[in-house]
């Protein structure tokens, strides 16, 4: 046999094994033991987003999406590790920024920790624990238990805590964090720098950022977290770069499903077993998202355009079903949503020119669509076909 055959042969062999191996770690399923990385190498939340990035460009991982090698988490938002002997969550960062040393719920009997797409769920051994952080530009965490519990914040280094009426304030020099309970107010102690909330069973705590591409909205993101603890919001929708979608379910009653993805259009479908009306948030970041000149974003509500109002304040006293948007860019955008009371609802989200605006006939079913996500059904298909086809692999 011809020995540069061989050679050749044999190298290809391993090249594909080495670049299988970042791929394989990429996606969904369970993180393969580990420890966290501030036991196992020091690292912080700098390091490993620097890490993860490079990760994710050598397998062509774009938009809102966990990979995972060992108990490291990547994402495109967020990075953090999970100790597989307490379930903490360690070296906690948003955009490299450390926010939390770590995280840890009191009397955790780690079980597992699942990685799928945006969502990494860390679950005590009885399932009655569950730890989801969410890859999204609001960097939602939520905590939930059966039984009454404690949550403790180790605050890393030049974070600060204060308390606001229902509300802890976390910030750092360019990220704000709000945490709330669900049941309403939170019970909490600090010491040390360690901010330990104590909350009711059946109740969840939730952990949200004013969204890192949208941080003119404070204040709108603010009264958005007060409303989870009046049990007031439904769900969070982030449509992201690469087809990547984060959806954020705030009352575990509600589904939301994407419907179409096209050029003509971005057209979900909303459910709610809760029949009371619900506040929801959705956050539009794509580098294919380009509004000609005289292009605006229009909202349908069940083939109706929906009311916008120019103030958010608005919409969060609403009793009948009524928009607001927020739009930093032809790139970027931020849409408040009252809906009064829950069946099944479709909404629409699409790109008119203006002149279209005022002689828009309400009974008629939106036909033209936001440029650039004609594409994400494709890319979303091919995704999955990869996940399947890695998954058969191992």
């Amino acid at each position: 046999m011809n020995l540069r055959y061989v050679i050749g042969t044999v190298g290809i062999i391993f090249l594909l094994i080495f670049l299988s191996g970042p791929a394989l770690s990429a996606m969904g399923g369970p993180s393969d033991d580990g420890m966290s990385p501030r036991t196992e190498g020091g690292w912080n939340a700098s390091e490993m987003m620097m890490q993860g990035s490079e990760m994710r460009q050598d397998v062509g991982m774009q938009g809102m999406e966990f990979m995972h090698s060992g108990a490291v988490m990547y994402g495109q938002y967020i990075t953090f590790g999970v100790d597989n002997g307490t379930g903490a969550i360690t070296s906690y960062g948003i955009d490299g920024v450390e926010i939390f040393d770590s995280i840890e719920v009191d009397g955790f009997d780690f079980g597992a920790t699942e990685v799928q797409g945006a969502v990494t769920q860390v679950t005590n051994g009885d399932g009655t624990t569950t730890i989801q952080v969410h890859d999204n530009p609001s960097a939602v965490m939520t905590i939930r238990s059966v039984d009454d519990y404690t949550v403790n914040f180790d605050l890393a280094d030049g974070v600060t805590m204060s308390e606001e009426g229902n509300m802890v304030v976390i910030k750092t020099t360019d990220i704000e964090m709000n945490i709330v309970c669900s049941a309403g107010t939170c019970d909490v102690t600090v010491a040390d720098d360690v901010v330990s909330i104590n909350a009711a069973g059946n109740s969840a705590i939730i952990v949200r950022a004013i969204p890192v591409n949208m941080q003119s909205s404070g204040e709108m993101h603010r009264a958005f977290v007060n409303a989870m603890a009046q049990n007031r919001t439904g769900a969070e929708v982030c449509l992201g770069m690469g087809g990547s979608i984060s959806v954020v379910d705030y009352s575990q009653r509600m589904q939301v499903q994407t419907q179409s993805m096209t050029a003509e259009r971005i057209q979900l479908l909303i459910d709610c077993t809760d029949p009371e009306g619900k506040m929801m948030a959705f956050n539009l970041d794509n580098t294919s998202l380009m509004l000609q000149e005289m292009d605006k974003l229009r909202i349908y509500y069940d083939g109706k355009p929906m009311q916008s109002v120019d103030d958010p304040d608005k919409v969060f006293n609403a009793t009948q079903a009524m928009c607001y948007i927020s739009q930093e860019s032809r790139e970027r955008a931020e849409i408040m949503m009252y809906i009064p009371e829950f069946s099944e609802h479709t909404i629409d989200i699409v790109v008119e020119s203006e002149d279209a605006g005022d002689a828009a006939d309400t009974t008629a079913t939106p036909s033209t669509g936001i440029p650039g996500f004609g594409i994400l059904m494709g890319i979303f298909a091919v995704t999955l076909s990869w996940i399947k086809y890695q998954r058969n692999k191992q």
